[in-house]
């Protein structure tokens, strides 16, 4: 079992891990007795019962651009983490998607209810991150498994990566596999033992272009075939955007340990940038999430910094 703490800590992580668990239950309980909130549209939830990235945002993206496809006008509504407005994911959302309205604050119900004020045209809601959030009545509940980090046998936070147990994925409405190459039977067969259907779906994160500081700059994946790269990834789960990165440049030779919706600001980027340099880097990879942070201080970089831009394929 491995979680996010390091293994000198697992005696500590072990009795935060039952506090935790005892937490959880007991707002499980208090859950139960009260009534989930009618925001008065149908609501898609996408969430996890893992802490770190299984790859929320680009499939709640997904689902808002094919309801809007289909004729609907969606709402997205997430909590926004810690920065509420200026968040990682929110910022992400609004760039990627400016015709869908984004409803931000940890009272969804309320956010969406004053959201629709203005946005009468509001259809349908994806609530992002809403796994746990069981406050706001939903008609789909979606959970993803990463598949690079299933965590299913883990311990609760902090001892291992689960956010609550993993028997949970009994109350959702279905199961979607996220960085998925190709179908595992293995997963499939512990999904369906705690969830009790196969998984919906099977999907993977590809990378469609390299967009650099200049939006109008956009290199093919291959640019980067040739160029030792350093990573910089501050989510939940580094390890597949590096091994990603891995798969597609001469050589990653750089990644600093950032923490999950790292903070940045330019005595950091100098400092991360005068290290890639040191280790050789011809060029510097950044998540999406943290290029909505980057990109505002203005970066001056001998090195070219680029974003991959996501997409979701199902396999």
């Amino acid at each position: 079992m491995s979680g996010p703490l390091p293994n000198w800590m697992r005696p500590l992580a072990s009795a935060a891990s039952v506090g935790y668990g005892v937490a959880i239950r007991a707002r499980a309980r208090r859950l139960e007795d009260g009534l989930a909130l009618d925001c008065g549209l149908p609501v898609v939830s996408v969430g996890n019962i893992t802490a770190g990235g299984t790859g929320k945002t680009p499939v709640t993206q997904w689902i808002a651009r094919a309801l809007q496809a289909s004729g609907h006008a969606p709402m997205i509504a997430l909590r926004g983490h810690k920065g509420g407005e200026k968040a990682d994911e929110v910022l992400e959302h609004r760039a990627a998607l400016p015709g869908i309205v984004v409803a931000v604050g940890a009272d969804r119900a309320q956010r969406i209810a004053a959201a629709r004020v203005n946005n009468s045209m509001c259809d349908v809601v994806v609530l992002d991150d809403g796994f746990q959030h069981v406050q706001l009545r939903r008609d789909c509940d979606l959970v993803l498994i990463d598949s690079t980090r299933p965590a299913l046998d883990d311990g609760l936070l902090p001892l291992g990566w689960l956010r609550e147990p993993a028997l949970s994925l009994r109350r959702a409405s279905g199961v979607i596999v996220t960085r998925a190459l190709k179908v595992d039977d293995e997963l499939a067969h512990n999904i369906l033992k705690l969830h009790g259907q196969a998984p919906l779906a099977w999907c993977r994160h590809a990378w469609t272009g390299l967009e650099g500081i200049d939006a109008a700059v956009v290199h093919e994946v291959s640019w980067l075939r040739r160029k030792r790269v350093a990573v910089w990834a501050g989510t939940g789960n580094p390890a597949a955007i590096v091994e990603h990165a891995e798969s597609v440049a001469a050589a990653v030779v750089d990644v600093p340990r950032l923490a999950d919706h790292a903070q940045w600001n330019a005595p950091k980027v100098a400092r991360l940038l005068a290290r890639a340099q040191d280790s050789g880097a011809d060029a510097i990879i950044v998540t999406p999430k943290d290029w909505m942070k980057i990109a505002p201080l203005g970066v001056q970089s001998e090195l070219p910094l680029v974003r991959p831009r996501l997409a979701i394929e199902f396999l």
